[in-house]
C-alpha cells in the first residue's frame, strides 16, 4: 500500500470507531412506520413521465433516447409536452427511428450529453453513432422540463 492509502484507511477506521456509538436506536415498528408521501401528478397532460422533470436535462435526454432505441416510443411521448404529444405520438416516433435506422444503418453507441441555452429553452445535444454515420439528436425543453422539441440533425 502506498502512504496516501495507508493514510485513508487509517483515517476511515479512526472516523468509524469514533463516530459510532455502542448504544444504537432499535428500528421502528413496522405499526410505527409512516406511510409513504402520495405522488402529486404535476404533468401538463396527466401520465407518468419515465424520469422526474427535475432531473437534469442531459441525464433526461439520455434516458429518453435509450427508451426509444429499445423500442419503447410510448415511454419517451410520456415525457413530451401537451403540443409534442400531439404532433408526434408514439407511432408516428417510431416510424422515425425506423426511417432513421433504414437510412444511417443500425444503431451503434451513444456520445456524451451536452446542454445549451437557445431562446430561452434548455438544449440538450447527443451525438449518436450509426454504422454509417453519425447524427446528433436536439431535445429541447419548455419552462415546464418537458420536451417541446425533438430533432436528428447532421
Amino acid at each position: 500500500m502506498t502512504k496516501n492509502t495507508s493514510m485513508a484507511v487509517v483515517a476511515a477506521l479512526f472516523l468509524g470507531a469514533c463516530c459510532s456509538s455502542k448504544s444504537q436506536t432499535p428500528p421502528p415498528s413496522p405499526a410505527a412506520e409512516a406511510e409513504p408521501a402520495a405522488q402529486i401528478n404535476t404533468r401538463p397532460s396527466g401520465g407518468k413521465a419515465i424520469i422526474s422533470p427535475a432531473a437534469p436535462p442531459t441525464f433526461r435526454s439520455k434516458t429518453v433516447l435509450h427508451e426509444l432505441i429499445n423500442g419503447r416510443p410510448e415511454n419517451v411521448v410520456s415525457d413530451f409536452n401537451p403540443t409534442m404529444k400531439a404532433a408526434l405520438p408514439a407511432d408516428k416516433l417510431l416510424a422515425v427511428w425506423k426511417d432513421l435506422e433504414a437510412k444511417m444503418g443500425p444503431y451503434q453507441s451513444m456520445g456524451e450529453a451536452t446542454q445549451a441555452e437557445e431562446q430561452g429553452y434548455k438544449v440538450v445535444y447527443v451525438p449518436l453513432t450509426f454504422e454509417k454515420g453519425m447524427l446528433r439528436a436536439k431535445v429541447v425543453y419548455d419552462q415546464t422540463n418537458y420536451i417541446a422539441g425533438f430533432f436528428f440533425l447532421p
